[in-house]
């Protein structure tokens, strides 16, 4: 009864919505890209009609232009499901849209191209950067936990004062906490979006996939998130979750709402042999990053300590559904171990993509399980992966889930493909503030591993009434790959925040100002020259290690060798000047490790700052160079 006065209540609103998606003039989305590669980029768009678009495009500043006529296909899985036409719509809710996907192929690597599509009477302008053939400065971005739907508008979250545990409401709504995040994200012209699970609200609810297309694509081009940069997905629980007015999670209700997800997005292939499985979990290869996608909305057995969905069968489940398991030993796991071999000899960054938080102090951060302090959608089974993530030496691993901004640190050991072993460190990140909840730690969830989290460690800032700074916010974080000199690379990892800005005229927080927290990470690593080969395919990236960085008292300086060589480690302020020569003599090919105390060569401790530590043999050759911070003297 509750469910059809609800429904009563905002039919009229849903049906003019459903009057605005017609009169999108030929488009139901408009044109965004996926599938990005260093010579072909794929374009899709979605219509109100069978009709194919016209499709042209050209290098920028170019007369060469190529034209071509797309296919339109039925997008069936897309179709407003009976029960929403019925409760939102009135009987009325659009059809069915259409599919068109142009693969643009022959691109010209780190070019800019300029395309248009017309679709009936309406056409689409934007341009695009295909990616990266050889090593350049690479941005990205990355959030989780949109969780888009109409009803966002006019909705606040839960903001938890983090002193006195007071529950308010958050100076924004969602919609304009998403859109603002947005905004900010396309101001800064990043080469990729990566989203980490729980784009909407509901998987299996169209009109929350209406309300993300509506944010992350535009009429105008020079507007359009999706139209200018690749905007690359993972699926979260919400992914598999089909509506508000059905049975949550139901099988095979659950593989019709992640069927909507598959339609919407494009990626590399995962040669799964369940062709029902492609577009869960994949892999691709940006400039210097490999990013490995994954799938771990679900594991078997169903119910145990090492499931993350307890209403979802696994895919062993004769009575389950398709969503991949990602224990160890099962195809996703299997290939995923594939995937970090191939990045470690190849890529100088590894990063992993995925939505259950591993590490939290949030709601998902309790064991797997049914009791108290448990959950039923439990991140900590995803830890099976980290000795994986581990063994080939991950940079960096992205989640959402609890809806927080929280950052954990894993210690162990890389095993390289020669057999050596150096000491490794992987930053894991909720990223869950993109638009949604944003939600406090969990009396009881403990996370040993935590090194940030911004409900504790960055104190709110009011001048009266007003807010000025500091707190939770929505936001993401942004990683800039920049190659310093002598083959050093460094990835920084800034967490930003999208600040509301009061307006005294209306009273209300009517702006936003990008905002970074005090946490930014950096991971220095170095291309060895005398790896690299000519045959793109085999160059192997070594890394170099200063560990911890930044240090206090003292650090570690982990390198390689490729041959026999007198050493000696060279160490200079941010001026260049030298401030300790220590000679390590001689070392013999492969791995080696030396310590520096913090001093100089008076032995008084260095000031705070900046410093460099290059590795030279005994030709004088610079062999590596890495830059470290000395957060106090030793």
């Amino acid at each position: 009864m509750n469910h059809y006065v609800r429904g009563l209540s905002i039919s009229i609103l849903f049906f003019s919505i459903a009057v605005l998606l017609k009169a999108q003039d030929g488009f139901r989305v408009y044109p965004y890209l996926q599938h990005p590669a260093p010579d072909a980029m794929t374009l899709l768009w979605f219509s109100e009609e069978p009709l194919p678009g016209q499709l042209s495009w050209e290098k920028k500043d170019s007369d060469d232009k190529t034209v071509v006529e797309s296919d339109p296909e039925a997008a069936t899985t897309l179709a407003y499901p009976d029960w929403e036409d019925s409760v939102y719509f009135g009987g009325e809710a659009p059809s069915f849209p259409y599919r068109h996907r142009v693969r643009l192929e022959e691109l010209e690597p780190r070019t800019e191209y300029e395309y248009s599509v017309v679709q009936g009477t309406h056409t689409f302008r934007a341009s695009f950067w295909t990616s990266l053939a050889d090593n350049d400065s690479l941005r990205f971005v990355v959030y989780a936990d949109p969780e888009t739907e109409p009803e966002s508008t006019g909705k606040l979250a839960s903001w938890v004062d983090p002193v006195s545990l007071s529950s308010r409401s958050y100076l924004v709504d969602q919609t304009t906490g998403y859109r603002n995040n947005l905004e900010v994200i396309r101001s800064r012209h990043p080469d990729l979006v990566l989203i980490a699970g729980d784009l909407t609200q509901h998987g299996g609810e169209q009109r929350d996939w209406d309300e993300f297309w509506r944010h992350n694509t535009d009429s105008i081009g020079t507007e359009s998130l999706a139209g200018q940069i690749p905007v690359l997905a993972v699926p979260g629980n919400h992914e598999y979750f089909e509506g508000a007015f059905m049975d949550g999670y139901n099988q095979p209700g659950s593989e019709r709402a992640i069927n909507r997800f598959r339609t919407y997005f494009e990626s590399p292939s995962n040669l799964s042999p369940n062709p029902e499985q492609e577009g869960r979990y994949y892999s691709t290869t940006y400039g210097p990053a490999t990013f490995i996608m994954l799938d771990v909305c679900n594991n078997g057995f169903n119910g145990s300590d090492e499931d993350t969905n307890f209403y979802l069968l696994g895919e062993n489940d004769p009575e389950g559904g398709n969503a991949p398991d990602f224990g160890v030993g099962s195809k996703q796991y299997l290939w995923l171990e594939e995937k970090l071999l191939e990045a470690q000899e190849r890529a100088l960054f590894t990063f992993v993509v995925l939505h259950h938080a591993p590490y939290s102090s949030g709601p998902h951060g309790f064991p797997a399980g049914l009791d108290e302090f448990s959950d039923n959608q439990s991140g900590v089974p995803v830890r099976a992966l980290t000795p994986l993530f581990m063994k080939y030496g991950v940079d960096a691993v992205f989640s959402g889930h609890d809806e927080m901004w929280e950052r954990s640190e894993i210690t162990g050991v890389e095993t390289e493909p020669d057999g050596g072993e150096l000491i490794h460190t992987i930053q894991f990140y909720d990223v869950g503030t993109g638009g949604d909840g944003l939600r406090e730690p969990e009396a009881g969830a403990d996370n040993p591993y935590q090194k940030f989290l911004v409900h504790t460690d960055v104190p709110e800032v009011w001048e009266g009434s007003v807010f000025k700074e500091g707190g939770k916010h929505y936001g993401h974080l942004e990683v800039n790959i920049l190659p310093l000199e002598d083959h050093v690379w460094q990835a920084l990892l800034t967490p930003v925040y999208i600040l509301p800005l009061f307006d005294a005229v209306d009273s209300t927080y009517s702006g936003f100002e990008r905002k970074e927290y005090d946490d930014q990470v950096m991971i220095t690593k170095v291309d060895s020259v005398s790896t690299v080969s000519a045959d793109p395919t085999s160059v192997h990236f070594m890394t170099t290690r200063i560990f911890p960085n930044p240090f206090f008292d003292h650090v570690t300086i982990e390198y390689s060798l490729p041959e026999a060589s007198e050493v000696v480690i060279r160490i200079t302020d941010a001026q260049g000047r030298i401030v300790r020569i220590i000679p390590a003599g001689f070392k013999s090919a492969g791995r080696h490790k030396e310590n520096w105390d913090g001093a100089d060569e008076n032995g008084y401790s260095v000031a705070v700052g900046f410093y460099v530590i290059s590795l030279v043999n005994a030709t004088g050759k610079q062999l590596s160079r890495m830059r470290m911070l000395v957060e106090k003297g030793s």
